[in-house]
């Protein structure tokens, strides 16, 4: 009897042992979930959802842009593939409203990250708030990556990668 006691309260101790505490999962968001819907006569309206995932790890899948030149430390993704001509178009490109500005992590904010077609799905911590670039673009959404993001390149995007920074001019 005794035996059987001890054992049911060392068990008992044992459960009450926390466990260590596993990583949130990021919060599966969607492009869809931008804007309220249907537009209103004030016109796009940023959605509760987006507003409630300020500040919190998400997860969005979407495209790439293409952009003429790459700018160090950031690109565009948005729900669908655009190819910018920002030379040609100036202020007049095909952006969709719902467009991130992903920013690596600030160690890596002298990467140049080369175009990556098709559908990538992206993990980092959400911003929503009026940002402006030096060069006037203004952006409303950004995703933040952490340092482990370039690590899944596959080798074609690395070596294009790592040639762009063998042979500046």
């Amino acid at each position: 009897m005794l035996l059987l006691a001890a054992a049911l309260w060392i068990g008992a101790a044992q459960s009450q042992v926390a466990a260590p505490a596993a990583a949130p999962q990021p919060i599966e968001l969607s492009f869809r979930d931008f804007f309220s819907m249907p537009v209103g006569p004030v016109g796009l309206e940023l959605s509760d959802t987006l507003r409630r995932a300020d500040g919190h790890d998400v997860r969005l899948v979407g495209y790439m842009v293409q952009q003429e030149m790459a700018v160090p430390g950031r690109f565009l993704f948005t729900p669908r593939p655009v190819q910018m001509s920002e030379n040609a178009d100036g202020d007049a490109d095909d952006l969709p409203p719902a467009t991130v500005v992903v920013t690596l992590d600030p160690q890596q904010q002298d990467w140049k990250i080369p175009h990556v077609r098709g559908l990538l799905a992206l993990s980092g911590r959400l911003s929503v708030q009026r940002i402006e670039a030096p060069g006037g673009r203004v952006s409303w959404v950004q995703l933040q990556l952490g340092p482990e993001a370039t690590r899944d390149m596959n080798p074609f995007e690395l070596a294009a990668y790592l040639h762009k920074q063998q042979h500046r001019h």
